[in-house]
This record gives structure tokens, C-alpha cells and sequence, in this order.
């Protein structure tokens, strides 16, 4: 959640979101083996702890999906000002 917190908090042009990503997706990875491993334990009976964890894991997905949902925007925001721009130097340079 930490690392989820530095994203929402960083600006958009700030490149070091790019390293942040990579390392949430390498903590995921991690978490992911560790909850197969858990799982697979025919031992672990404790159901509180595997429903705290899908509690987390629901609300992993739902910040990051909004994270997600936002960067995209702005790239699509982004592609649209950049067709602009294009379209208005065409008109300029057919003057």
C-alpha cells in the first residue's frame, strides 16, 4: 500500500513512477507466491487470515485499477493534444 501511496502522490510527469511500478509489480509477484504457497498447505487451516488477504488482495486491485484508469487518461488526453497540435501545423504550413 505503500508503494500504491507514492503513486497517487506523485505527479504526472514524475519519472519515477516508472521504477515505482516496477517495483509494486515485484512486491505482487512476491505476494502472489507466498499466497500460493499458503494455500497449498494442506496444514494452514486459519480461514481469518486467508479472507484478510483477500481483502487485501480486493483492494490491491480496486487502487491500483484507479491508478491504472487515471495514467491512462492522461496518455489519451495526451495523444489527443498532440493530434491538435499536428492538425493546426498542417493548416499553418498549407497558409
Amino acid at each position: 500500500m505503500f508503494i500504491i501511496n507514492k503513486i497517487e502522490e506523485s505527479k504526472p510527469e514524475d519519472e519515477s513512477v516508472s521504477d515505482l511500478v516496477l517495483e509494486l509489480h515485484s512486491l505482487i509477484d512476491t505476494r502472489q507466491i507466498l499466497l500460493n504457497v499458503l494455500v497449498a498447505d494442506t496444514n494452514f487451516t486459519d480461514r481469518d487470515i486467508l479472507e484478510q488477504q483477500y481483502d487485501l488482495t480486493q483492494a490491491l486491485i480496486k487502487r491500483s485499477q484507479k491508478i491504472m484508469d487515471f495514467r491512462q487518461s492522461l496518455l489519451q488526453a495526451g495523444n489527443t493534444t498532440k493530434r491538435q497540435i499536428n492538425v493546426y501545423k498542417a493548416i499553418d504550413s498549407n497558409r
